[in-house]
């Protein structure tokens, strides 16, 4: 299969990259950071593009999306990776963390998704949306990020019932996981507090262990969701 990915130059995007390419699938890799992407392209050699985009920007998205198109030949399974959660207590936080968490993971989201969207109805394909256990669940600190993910859950259903004969809809929804998702919190206190969580948390190979299993069952199920936690833990 054709597969695009957003924000694949780290973390799950990037060990999904590897996971799928393994499998033979061809990969078309996004992510501002363009260094860190030429780095995987570098090593894993054929059957993976790449292109810096920025979700924020929708001509960005319009040009990454064209790109995909060129490159590949189609776009079969769309993977709305990219993704930020910044964690503050409501009463302190940023203005700016919070539109910052909105832009990126539901208008990020939201440009993949419609830029891409005529490509895949027309060959029936799959987007797969990075949610969270945040998309069932809210907690302390987190109250902005937890709305972007139930809002993520929220489109993915939307997608789901209005395309149920056109494209394939899964949300994956990770618990804690061992990447660097939590250093983009600022708050000294709670990242000397959560980051052990988080180290403790799964491995990105796991989580795209999950999104491989979602693409590559049978056409003639789909996996709606899959909410994957760490073992022991409640979310």
């Amino acid at each position: 299969m054709n597969i695009l990915i957003t924000g694949a130059s780290s973390g799950i995007g990037e060990a999904t990259a590897r996971l799928l390419h393994k499998g033979g699938h061809t990969v078309f890799l996004s992510a501002r950071s363009f260094n860190k992407l030429e780095a995987i392209k570098a090593e894993l050699g054929d059957r993976v593009h790449i292109i810096q985009c920025d979700v924020k920007d929708y001509e960005d998205v319009k040009a990454m999306t064209h790109a995909a198109v060129q490159s590949m030949g189609s776009i079969d399974v769309l993977i709305n990776n990219a993704g930020l959660g910044i964690f503050d207590p409501l009463p302190i936080a940023k203005i700016e963390d919070w539109h910052e968490m909105v832009d990126v993971n539901v208008k990020g989201l939201l440009n993949c998704t419609h830029a891409a969207l005529p490509h895949l109805v027309e060959k029936k394909g799959h987007i797969i949306n990075i949610g969270s256990v945040a998309s069932h669940h809210v907690f302390a600190n987190s109250g902005v990020y937890c709305a972007t993910k139930h809002a993520v859950l929220a489109i993915s259903e939307s997608l789901r019932i209005e395309f149920p004969d056109k494209l394939h809809i899964t949300t994956i929804s990770p618990g804690s996981v061992n990447t660097a998702f939590i250093d983009q919190t600022k708050n000294d206190n709670l990242l000397k507090e959560y980051k052990p969580n988080f180290a403790n948390g799964m491995s990105a190979e796991l989580i795209a262990d999950a999104i491989r299993y979602a693409i590559e069952t049978p056409s003639n199920s789909v996996i709606s969701e899959i909410i994957v936690r760490p073992s022991k833990a409640l979310y």
